[in-house]
């Protein structure tokens, strides 16, 4: 990554650190199109309003446009996330909103963050959960962890019957057994977002629960810089000694622990983050290959079989720092193919 893009990345996050030296016309485009890509085009013009550089009138017309744009889509995606929290609470369910607007809310400024999908998880087992959903949109699509409801034109949204899972089995049984342990705290846990109370994760799980997240997504689509923002702003939270010590432990029982060694140098070195809100030791060598695969990011094909071959390539190059997750992840691929087979079924029998 380029120094300088760098250098405003970090000033916008932070205004203590040093303002950055200005671009020339040409830098300005690039700095624009890999914000646009990464999707934190409204968090950096924050900064750079605050920089008060100049910047080519093209360049400054483009992102200002975007940056109401991007208010404008918030102030939806909130009514809409508010109003399938509500449905779901008018029928006795409890919910949690994973990442997405609950991430929001810790940013300084939450109309600057870009939207995206909204991703309840709903406190409901998961065959009644999907037959609640597909009474409402029937034929939709499901996962392992999620069904899609498609209520909405203009925002995508995706009920969880369980927050996230691990493709390795085995470690995803730890993961589940832990969730079922901590999600009553879950979704007792309330947030204000445009004077209504909505379920969020509470910080301590959020950590773990984002950082798996991001591990899951580094092996598929790379990372983003958004998901690094967003991860920024949730460390910025604090965490207590002991919080980050059950972190670190869960982390290491679930075998991701590295990632988030290379996650941690990624928040200090490239982000700016003060070493003091890290969860574990910064680790660079897994950190650089973090940033050099983000790099990375969007530039897979959009074609299935195409983007599985990309995919498979791609990752082979993760091989020596990741040998488990690298070598199942195709297992897992057909094993997923076979579960879907088989919930077809179960749905069938189920009348859903």
């Amino acid at each position: 990554m380029r120094e300088e893009f760098k250098a405003y990345i970090q000033y916008a996050l932070d205004e203590r650190k040093q303002l950055p030296a200005n671009l020339n016309e040409e830098d300005w485009q690039d700095f624009f199109q890999f914000c646009y890509s990464h999707s934190i085009l409204g968090v950096v013009f924050a900064g750079i309003e605050r920089a008060d550089r100049p910047i080519p009138q093209q360049v400054l017309l483009e992102w200002f446009s975007f940056v109401e744009s991007t208010k404008q889509q918030n102030a939806v995606v909130n009514k809409r996330l508010i109003a399938v929290s509500k449905w779901f609470e008018e029928r006795g369910l409890k919910s949690v909103i994973l990442k997405g607007q609950a991430n929001g809310i810790m940013y300084p400024s939450q109309e600057l963050r870009s939207p995206g999908d909204i991703d309840i998880w709903v406190d409901c087992e998961k065959m009644k959960l999907i037959k609640l959903v597909t009474g409402q949109c029937p034929g939709v699509e499901y996962s392992i962890h999620h069904i899609k409801m498609p209520v909405f034109m203009d925002v995508s949204v995706e009920v969880h019957y369980r927050p996230i899972y691990l493709i390795n089995w085995f470690m995803d049984r730890r993961l589940q057994r832990y969730v079922s342990r901590i999600e009553k705290k879950q979704f007792e846990n309330r947030v204000n977002l445009d004077g209504v109370e909505i379920g969020s994760l509470t910080n301590d799980f959020n950590v773990v629960y984002q950082l798996l997240h991001m591990y899951a997504h580094f092996f598929s689509t790379r990372n983003n810089f958004k998901q690094f923002v967003d991860y920024y702003y949730l460390l910025k939270q604090g965490l207590t000694e002991e919080q980050k010590k059950d972190a670190a432990a869960l982390l290491k029982e679930l075998k991701v622990l590295k990632y988030g060694h290379g996650m941690m140098w990624v928040m200090k070195e490239v982000l700016g983050l003060d070493e003091k809100l890290l969860v574990v030791e910064p680790d660079e060598n897994v950190g650089k290959a973090i940033m050099r695969e983000s790099m990375h990011y969007g530039k897979f094909s959009t074609n299935k079989i195409r983007y599985v071959i990309e995919r498979f390539v791609a990752n082979f190059r993760l091989a020596l720092l990741f040998p488990g997750q690298v070598l199942i992840s195709p297992l897992f691929l057909i094993w997923h193919q076979w579960w879907k087979v088989k919930m077809k079924m179960e749905l069938r029998k189920a009348n859903c």
